[in-house]
Parts: structure tokens; C-alpha cells; sequence
């Protein structure tokens, strides 16, 4: 049959490089990661590690301020000290310490651990451990006790769990089989898309994939040669072993991109008969089976 075409089954290709991709995902990506919940964004910011007392106190000092303003309006329109204190439920004395407040009094709620707390709450992420975390920053400048950063260590591990999520690599698993686009739960998506922006390389692998489904489908050869180009560059090894397997028999893969033919059908018929083969073994004779098959 010298005119006869190979043609590599289009499932297989797939399947081939999806199975590769997995791999990866096992040896690059923990089973469950870590994340930060900012709503979508991605990486540390300051509004996240915050120090939660110094905010409480800062509110505090906010509502205060608008007690001050309240009763300096009052004495204004002429209320005198002692109804300024029933309506304001305060002490006489705090109404005369209030009229003479000109602006918000900004007292200091500072602690020598406050500029750490960023710190401690970056390396509690980072999983580090609690001599770990005291090291790092009294090398970086604390001179408080021992005491203090264990007392407040509670708080502060508390605090930054509150802020933590997690994506399980089964998950992330989906893009290999469909796009982002196509997942259909609204917080898998996003918390995908939030992962993909923080890993660059294995966001370039799954474009890499979706690129090579469209050419799968395109009816243009040539454009294979690009792609094995620029996923060479990526310089990954299971991706990389994929690429050998289909240079290897680089002429069958272009046909099935050329044409619509597929050995597919062959093989769903040849599988059937195999089952078929195996359920009746060591009780039927092939005439049996010739009509289960032929059936």
C-alpha cells in the first residue's frame, strides 16, 4: 500500500501531553498551597499584615475625637458643663478637658514589637518556626524581651491565618484539560487566575497547551515547528520529553493536523472486541464469538 498515510491518533497526542504536564505538577506543585486572600490579588501588601491592635486603637482614638467635637457644638449653642456630661454620659471634668482639645490627641499606642509585626506575619507564611521568627527579627534590630514576642505571638499567628487560603493541585489539574475560561465555579476560577499571575512559568506551560490544542485543530502544519520552538525555550523536562516523542515521528503528527481522518473508530471496534473476548474466555467458541461481535 504505498500511498497510505500515518496519521498519529489525536487522542493519544493529547493524552500524551497532558500526562507529561501532570508529572510536572506532581514534581513542581505541593498537593495543597498556601495563598493569601486579597480578593483577587496576589503577594503580600501592608493593609494584610497590618498590626490589628494598633488599628482598634486608631479607631478608638477616631470615635473619641467626634465625642471631643460633639460637646465643643453644644457648649456652642450654649448648653451648659453639667447637661453637656448627662448627654455625653462623661464626668464634668472630662467636658472641661474636651473644651480645651483643639485637635485629635494622638497619643502613643506604640509597642518596640509593632514595626516587626509585618515581619513575623511574612515568616509565618513562609512557615517558619517560632525560634526562627525571633532570630530573623532580632537580627534585623528588636531589643525587646523574649516575653513580649511570645505573648503577642498568639495574636499575631491568629490574625494572619485569618488571611490564608489554599488551592489543592487538583484543582489546578482542570487547566490541563480546559480553559480558565471554561471552569465553571466562579471562586476555583479566580482563585486559579490569582495563582497563575504569582507562577509565571506554569502559567506560560498552560498557554503553551492551549496553543498546541489550536494548531491540533487549525489545518496548518507549519505552525508546529513554531510551537516545538518556543516550548524548547521553556526548558522544561517533561515538556521537553513530549517534544522528543513527537519529532520522533514528526511527519505522522502534521497529518493529523492536515487531515480529518482518525484511527479512533479502529480502535473503539478493537477494544469492543477485546472486552467482548475476555468476558466469554475459557467458556465459548469462536463461532459464539463471531456472532456477540458481529451482533
Amino acid at each position: 500500500m504505498p500511498k497510505v498515510i500515518q496519521i498519529v491518533d489525536r487522542f493519544h497526542i493529547f493524552k500524551n501531553l497532558t500526562d507529561d504536564l501532570n508529572d510536572y505538577l506532581k514534581r513542581n506543585i505541593a498537593d495543597r498551597i498556601q495563598m493569601i486572600d486579597r480578593k483577587g490579588k496576589a503577594g503580600i501588601e501592608e493593609e494584610i499584615i497590618l498590626n490589628k491592635r494598633q488599628k482598634s486603637k486608631k479607631e478608638s482614638a477616631e470615635r473619641k475625637w467626634k465625642v471631643i467635637q460633639e460637646a465643643q457644638k453644644l457648649y456652642k449653642e450654649g448648653m451648659n458643663i453639667t447637661n453637656i456630661a448627662k448627654k455625653l454620659e462623661i464626668t464634668r471634668q472630662t467636658v472641661y478637658s474636651y473644651l480645651e482639645q483643639k485637635q485629635p490627641l494622638e497619643r502613643s499606642t506604640h509597642s518596640i514589637l509593632d514595626p516587626y509585626v509585618p515581619m513575623i506575619k511574612k515568616l509565618i507564611l513562609e512557615g517558619k518556626k517560632i525560634d526562627e521568627i525571633y532570630d530573623e527579627i532580632k537580627a534585623n534590630g528588636y531589643k525587646g524581651k523574649t516575653s513580649l514576642f511570645t505573648s503577642r505571638l498568639r495574636g499575631i499567628r491568629q490574625e494572619t491565618r485569618m488571611n490564608i487560603k489554599y488551592l489543592k493541585r487538583s484543582k489546578i489539574k482542570q487547566l490541563l484539560f480546559r480553559n480558565i475560561e471554561e471552569i465553571k465555579d466562579e471562586s476555583t476560577r479566580k482563585d486559579l487566575e490569582e495563582y497563575l499571575e504569582t507562577n509565571h512559568e506554569l502559567n506560560t506551560i498552560v498557554n503553551m497547551l492551549r496553543r498546541f490544542k489550536e494548531i491540533i485543530s487549525s489545518k496548518k502544519p507549519r505552525r508546529l515547528n513554531k510551537w516545538i520552538k518556543d516550548a524548547k525555550k521553556i526548558n522544561v523536562k517533561e515538556l521537553n520529553s513530549f517534544i522528543t516523542l513527537i519529532e520522533s515521528d514528526i511527519e505522522a503528527v502534521k497529518n493529523a493536523i492536515k487531515y480529518d481522518y482518525s484511527n479512533g473508530l479502529t480502535e473503539g471496534f478493537n477494544n469492543k472486541t477485546k472486552v467482548i473476548k475476555r468476558i466469554m474466555y475459557g467458556r465459548c467458541r469462536f463461532d459464539l464469538l463471531r456472532l456477540k461481535i458481529l451482533a
